[in-house]
């Protein structure tokens, strides 16, 4: 049944607003640099001009979910995103090849898994999200949204997020909160609690053991090579000596900082961190979902 125009209006929202995020997560994690996402409307972003590349990524969501999505980049921007992945600085000016592709849509689909986790709560349920194909939609789209991307070492990067109206559609309606199921009890209402008894709540929480790892860097490597691995053999990674290295709580980075010794042990000596909210609100995102 097609929601109302109000609910799809929201679940457009949703969507767009959890790409942004799932953007920003993994180009943050493999750039190794500061990211900015931002979503533009479709009235403010620019069109691809006819001397750029086009290139094309569908998606197939399935489960509690249904319907179709497609990114569209240009090829310097693609191109970009692709050299992350592949720990080698941004060149725009380079041409847009199969290994480029091959990096590009490995990155899509690393940000595709990270959407359909951010779309599980909208959604009532678990979402699948896979990359079907490089090629323009032959559906019309419900929504045509602008993502911009920026960075230190980028240039620009747009994106174009397109929504099918079936996938629009798809979300569960809205429960009213004041409208219960037919026959159901007459119940009171609880009392708010106290910021106290929510404090308490969270109390129960502190004494949770989470895994805390220090990432000095990461390297995409062949099959190949990893197999031909022997000791003695050096794999360099995407990260400088000087920059800072990142410690992740449950996969998750909350801070960055430079590796001292202490008492004969490594240790990390923060220079950056995440605001307790913003590290209260990961990790307790991360253990709702185990």
């Amino acid at each position: 049944m097609a929601g109302t125009t109000a609910s799809i209006e929201q679940n457009l929202a949703t969507l767009q607003g959890v790409w942004v995020e799932s953007i920003l997560r993994v180009v943050s994690q493999v750039a190794g640099f500061s990211v900015a996402v931002a979503p533009e409307n479709e009235s403010a972003a620019s069109e691809p001009s006819d001397d750029q590349t086009d290139v094309w990524a569908l998606f197939a969501v399935s489960k509690a979910l249904r319907g179709e999505m497609a990114l569209l980049s240009t090829g310097a921007g693609a191109v970009q995103l692709a050299q992350l992945l592949m720990a080698e600085a941004p060149d725009p000016a380079k041409p847009f090849e199969a290994g480029q592709r091959d990096a590009y849509e490995e990155l899509l689909r690393q940000i595709a898994g990270q959407v359909a986790t951010g779309l599980k709560g909208a959604a009532g349920g678990e979402v699948e999200i896979k990359l079907s194909s490089a090629t323009p939609p032959t559906w019309k789209a419900a929504s045509r949204t602008g993502i911009r991307i920026t960075g230190e070492k980028l240039a620009p990067i747009q994106l174009f997020l397109l929504i099918s109206s079936e996938l629009a559609e798809s979300f569960p309606a809205a429960q009213k909160p004041n409208s219960p199921p037919p026959d159901a009890p007459e119940q009171t209402p609880a009392p708010l609690q106290p910021a106290a008894a929510q404090n308490g709540n969270l109390a129960l929480l502190l004494d949770v053991t989470l895994d805390a790892t220090i990432c000095f860097g990461r390297r995409e490597m062949l099959l190949r090579d990893i197999l031909e691995l022997h000791p003695g053999a050096a794999v360099v990674l995407d990260r400088h000596v000087e920059e800072p290295v990142e410690l992740l709580v449950g996969g998750r980075m909350v801070a960055r900082g430079e590796v001292v010794i202490v008492d004969g042990n490594y240790g990390l000596r923060i220079t950056e961190i995440m605001s307790t909210q913003q590290r209260l609100a990961s990790l307790m995102n991360d253990y709702g979902r185990r």
